[in-house]
């Protein structure tokens, strides 16, 4: 039998296979959906392990009831273009089938888990919770993601529900399949406000379609469309209808589809399927190429060291090898790490390659025989991945390739190709890039591993690199999460030739499983020094008598059982040669507790890439969840390696979710992107790989407290997706690092000798109007010069009358723009608008040095209102509204919905009160301190007043006129009045005034009654002369006179006594003094004061002294006229001296002044007189002689002062 008919019936033998099991094929690619009269077919069901068991009854009879109330609306929303035809339900491997209780599942059949479901149903998001939602990754028209549903949506028992669920999915749908994007506004979203001013009503209206009626369709019609909405729809679509993107969708394109006569949809029926264990076959080249530069052996090293070490628990391999045939040398077998099939699988390739040359090699055989292997399992080959590792060259027979493709769809397999070694010969490519069809059309993945031989060996690192394809090729055929699955953690090479010390580190956090190993891998084991040191995080060591060591896979390693969180530090003797080197790995398996995936993907359909067409630039795409949640503000490094032997190093980048719209579409969604750059290294293959890591802890994620409270349902208003994904809750995520190898590009094309690349489009254009001013502020994002990257040359920008001529880009151009600056920052242009109460669009965009135009920006609009005649608060809405996220990326700003002269009424009220609040605080500050110093001063003069009174020291001093005017006289009185009726005692009482009055307050009163006082000179003939009047004394301290021992206080009155000194001797001479009328008896007695001895001398003070005579002085006091008749007995004084410390004057002849020299003011009042203290020592006083003898005159006790 000829090879084409074995061929033709292999084909037909698998084709047959196909039929019989055809409706229970997973389908999860998007291009296995597929629209096929009228109906859909392949629609895939995913349920994660997020849904507990106990709900399947509810959840798939919800489910059930929801795909077909589902297309039923598919099939109204589409005017008879689209139904559900059938539905593959994949229940997850968690679920035991011999404990399920519900029986609508039934027949359950076993299959491969699909690659990608296009409807997840799992635990509640966030911020939509149970309620449909479409992540969007591309633009306009691109397909979407996926889609997510919660589970407790699906629990309702109400045909109402039902109905409402299939219109929110048919909403998500749209999105999902189409690429339309939502027409709504969205609540604090700057650049999807809920309100805009509609054009022809000048009016603000909502944020949506020309209806009322939300549930007719999920979205605008061409008659409901609003092209001037700021919508999400609009600045992706360029204003474009819902209805005119699906029409040029794949599904309806040149009349595809179109309606169908018949009047009903086709009620879509469940198949379900469980998740089936992971199964390879791995197919290795086996020709006499091999065995150049110890290509083999690294072979054999590498396929042991994935099976054994690194391949799942539980999972199904083979191995096959080829060269002119193909031949199985290990069966499918179930991989135990309790049994030896890893050691039997590991070590099942032959010692030696064959001499069979390479171009008579056949790569069809090794896929048929690995078909073959496949066919004892159950599931036959649906589902399962060929990993072919093969040199790439000798593929010349298109026919061959072909037929490969034929049968990798036929049976739903998956190739991922490592192409080893990947040798580039200049001007010519390798073959290997004729396989990447085949890759392409399966959804696999390439891997390409460099040549690195040195004469006849090979350096450590091609079988490290080898190692770490197969890693990832099996890596790559699990689920983006898989408990379980390999994780590498850490990979460095260190160089030979120079004998040190090999020193790093590397995290380990709680997203792994607690064991972890650690390898050196080496070339030569005399390589590795006997120093190896492995040192945790609280310092303790890892003794080298716990190395192990595997010559067959040359790596010596350590397993660390529950090994300790944090950063590990190691240090190895690195002995190797000048050519070779060291390699130092780190290896772990995901966490069951704790899932961070991340996936990586382009925007191509397939890897070869065309770097001269800029009108299909390549975008990066990465995702990076937490479990279920978007992880934000991570730290994503794209590496892109050239190949080959034309190298120039590896360019390394940042990806970003910033939501900027191009080409990231949403912020805080997980998804983080970036135009691939022009890559200078010319045609050849490009190594992608992916690392993330917490960004030295600035990374968040919503907190898992927001899955514990009552979630949104269905019943919610909030929709995926604005311009940002704003989560109530987010916290800082814990330390992780997560690597990820996407595979080869292929570039076909050099890079354009010339600038044809534009700048992208700037999707974030926002405008302010300042009130006061009448001046509008645009803001933006800066685009780059090639798409996002460095920076363009110059911006251009008009102001136009209506949304079409802002569309056109045709109308003002706005002079003065700034100059562009890096990609990826904000930038913004004041301009003054002069049309007022009209409305105004304005667009950008981004011009090259080269002369690129980027696209025309999303169109804002503004509305400048006429200046008011006189001066007011103007108030104005604005459409849009401020962001809260604060996760918010760079370039976003907040643009107010309210404004009050340039600022916002909630910054105008934060003002006001900070104001108040600060004048509140002032004035309770100045209140106490007010309070504090009146207080300390009424306490101060209060003890002052105690001290005055009860302290002798007064001195009294005359230095101004004596005669008073009454009128201020009486102002004193009533004054002393006002004063004494609010003194009292300290136990309540009244204190009489000579308790409480001040000293120089009692002597004013005094001079008031008295108004007495003798001029200070009188002439030296003895005749009386008229004296200067003077007032009372003043009153102030000394402490120049002692008292005389002789006297002491008087204890007989309340009054305290005036100190008087003796009168005997020829010191004094006694002076006559005018009183009013008082007899010897209203006098209280006299009682000296009596100090100790021993005491010093206490301070003296200044006081009046009065002397009587024996005979009795009597005065007459008329109301007009104060003068005292001077009685004629009195003998005459002789002149004592001048300047007597009192008030007293004395002639030299002795005589007395005449009464005409004395005169008195006021009213005569039965006050005591004040009595004089002793003078100085240094004045000189004058005795008066007594008619009635030299007895002891009488006395007059005064108030002491």
């Amino acid at each position: 039998m000829t090879a084409f008919w074995k061929s033709f019936l292999m084909n037909l033998f698998c084709y047959s296979l196909l039929i019989i099991g055809g409706s229970l094929l997973p389908r999860g690619q998007a291009e296995d959906l597929v629209l096929v009269n009228n109906e859909y077919k392949g629609l895939v069901v995913s349920i994660s392990d997020h849904v507990p068991q106990e709900h399947c009854s509810q959840l798939i009879h919800g489910l059930k009831n929801v795909m077909r109330e589902f297309s039923s609306v598919l099939w109204m929303t589409t005017g008879g273009r689209a139904s559900i035809h059938d539905v593959t339900v994949a229940l997850p491997r968690s679920w035991k089938i011999e404990d399920l209780s519900c029986s609508e599942i039934m027949p359950l059949s076993i299959a491969a888990k699909p690659t990608s479901g296009h409807l997840h149903i799992t635990a509640s998001h966030p911020v939509f919770g149970s309620r449909p939602w479409a992540q969007q990754s591309q633009g306009c028209g691109r397909r979407g993601d996926y889609i997510q549903m919660g589970s407790d949506i699906l629990k309702a028992s109400f045909n109402n529900t039902y109905s409402k669920v299939a219109h929110l999915l048919m909403a998500e749908w749209a999105k999902y399949r189409w690429g339309v994007f939502e027409e709504r506004g969205y609540p604090n979203d700057v650049l999807y406000p809920t309100t805009f001013r509609d054009p022809r009503t000048m009016r603000f209206r909502p944020n949506s379609c020309n209806s009322h009626n939300a549930m007719a369709l999920p979205f605008c019609s061409d008659a409901m469309h609003v092209p001037e909405a700021p919508t999400k729809h609009n600045a992706q679509c360029i204003g474009r209808p819902a209805w005119d993107i699906i029409h040029q969708s794949q599904d309806f394109i040149y009349g595809r589809d179109s309606p169908s006569n018949v009047t009903a949809p086709y009620m879509p029926s469940l198949n379900f399927i469980q998740e089936s264990p992971p199964r390879f076959v791995l197919v290795v080249e086996d020709t006499a190429v091999m065995g150049l530069q110890q290509r083999w052996e690294f072979v054999r090293k590498a396929v042991r060291r994935v099976m054994v070490y690194d391949v799942p628990d539980g999972s199904y391999v083979a191995l096959v090898i080829f060269n002119s045939v193909a031949k199985t040398t290990a069966p499918l077998m179930k991989m135990e790490s309790l049994s030896d099939v890893r050691q039997r699988v590991g070590s099942s390739l032959p010692r030696n390659p064959s001499t069979v040359p390479e171009s008579l090699k056949c790569v069809l055989c090794g896929l048929q025989e690995a078909l073959r292997a496949l066919e004892g399992d159950p599931l036959r080959a649906s589902g399962a991945t060929i990993i072919l590792l093969t040199t790439g060259n000798g593929i010349d027979n298109r026919r061959e390739v072909d037929e490969m493709m034929q049968l990798a769809r036929l049976h739903k397999i998956r190739v991922n190709t490592i192409i080893y070694p990947f040798i580039e010969q200049k001007g010519f490519l390798n073959k290997g890039t004729s396989l990447q069809s085949l890759v392409s059309s399966t959804g696999g993945s390439s891997f390409t591993v460099m040549d690195e031989g040195v004469g006849n060996d090979s350096k450590v690192n091609m079988m490290v690199a080898l190692m770490e394809a197969l890693f990832s090729a099996v890596r790559q055929s699990s689920p983006i999460v898989f408990p379980g699955g390999p994780v590498l953690v850490h990979s460095q090479s260190y160089s030979g030739g120079i004998s040190e010390m090999a020193s790093g580190s590397f995290n380990l956090d709680d997203s792994f499983d607690p064991d972890v190993r650690f390898s050196i891998f080496y070339y030569d084991l005399n390589h590795v020094g006997n120093t190896v040191e492995l040192t945790s995080p609280s310092g303790h060591m890892i003794e080298s008598v716990n190395l192990q060591e595997d010559g067959d896979a040359n790596v010596i390693f350590v397993n660390i059982p529950q090994a300790e969180r944090g950063l590990w530090q190691y240090h190895v003797e690195n002995r190797a040669d000048s050519h070779q080197g060291l390699h130092i790995q780190v290896a772990a398996t995901e966490s069951h507790t704790r899932k961070i995936g991340l996936r990586v993907w382009i925007s191509h359909k397939d890897n070869a890439i065309n770097m001269t067409d800029p009108s299909a630039p390549v975008i990066i795409y990465a995702e990076l969840k937490d479990d279920l949640v978007p992880i934000l503000n991570a730290r994503l490094t794209a590496r892109i390696k050239r190949l080959g032997a034309n190298t120039t190093g590896s360019m390394v980048f940042n990806l970003f979710d910033n939501g900027f719209g191009d080409p990231d579409i949403t912020a805080g969604d997980g998804v983080y992107s970036r135009y691939l750059p022009i890559l200078h290294g010319g045609p050849g293959n490009y190594e992608l790989s992916v690392k993330a890591d917490h960004n030295n802890g600035q990374a968040l994620s919503p907190s898992k407290d927001a899955f514990t409270r009552s979630l949104r349902t269905h019943n919610s208003d909030i929709t995926c997706c604005g311009s940002i994904i704003a989560y109530e809750y987010i916290k800082p995520i814990a330390s992780f690092q997560r690597s990820a190898i996407y595979g080869v590009l292929n570039v076909v094309s050099p890079p354009p000798e010339i600038d044809i690349v534009p700048p992208t489009r700037i999707l974030d254009l926002r405008s302010v109007v300042n009130l006061t001013t009448r001046e509008v502020t645009l803001h933006w994002t800066s685009p780059g010069d090639d798409y996002d990257w460095d920076q363009a040359h110059h911006y251009e920008a008009v102001l136009a009358s209506s949304w079409l001529e802002a569309k056109a880009f045709e109308g003002e151009r706005i002079k003065d723009m700034p100059t562009p600056v890096l990609v990826g920052t904000e930038q913004f242009v004041k301009v003054q608008v002069d049309q007022y109460d009209q409305l105004i669009y304005v667009a950008i965009r981004g011009v090259d040095e080269a002369g690129n135009r980027g696209g025309v920006s999303n169109i804002a609009s503004i509305m400048v209102p006429e200046p008011l005649t006189t001066p007011a608060i103007i108030i104005i809405t604005r459409t849009q509204a401020p962001a809260i996220n604060q996760s918010k990326p760079l370039g976003r700003e907040v643009t107010q919905p309210v404004r009050v002269s340039g600022l916002s009424v909630q910054d105008m009220g934060i003002i006001i009160g900070s104001i108040g609040a600060f004048l509140i605080i002032v004035a309770i500050i100045a209140t106490y301190c007010y309070c504090h110093v009146s207080h300390q001063h009424t306490h101060q003069h209060k003890e002052e007043t105690e001290k005055n009174e009860g302290n002798p020291n007064i001195l009294i001093k005359s230095n101004s006129t004596l005669m008073m005017d009454q009128d201020n006289s009486q102002e004193s009185v009533n004054s002393t009045e006002k004063e004494e009726k609010v003194l009292i005692s300290r136990d309540d009482r009244p204190l009489s005034p000579m308790q409480s009055w001040a000293a120089s307050k009692l002597l004013q009163e005094h001079e008031r009654h008295i108004s007495v006082s003798i001029g200070p000179s009188m002439e030296a003939s003895g005749s009386t002369s008229t004296y200067l009047q003077e007032p009372f004394p003043d009153v102030t301290l000394t402490n120049i006179f002692p008292y005389p021992s002789s006297q002491t206080p008087s204890t007989t009155h309340s009054d305290p006594p005036a100190y008087q000194p003796s009168y005997s001797g020829e010191e004094y001479v006694q002076c006559p003094y005018p009183y009013p009328e008082y007899s010897q008896e209203e006098l209280p007695p006299y009682t000296p004061p009596a100090f100790p001895a021993h005491s010093s001398p206490p301070p003296a003070a200044y006081t009046q002294e009065i002397i009587s005579q024996t005979f009795e002085m009597s005065h007459q006091s008329e109301p007009n006229n104060t003068q005292a008749d001077i009685p004629s007995t009195i003998p005459k004084i002789p002149y004592c001296q001048s300047n007597l410390p009192v008030n007293v004057i004395c002639s030299s002849e002795g005589s007395y002044p005449t009464h005409e020299t004395l005169h008195m003011k006021g009213t005569p009042s039965k006050v005591p007189p004040p009595v004089a203290p002793k003078p100085s020592p240094s004045v000189r006083t004058v005795s008066l002689g007594s008619p009635m003898g030299s007895g002891e005159p009488k006395r007059r006790n005064v108030t002491q002062v």
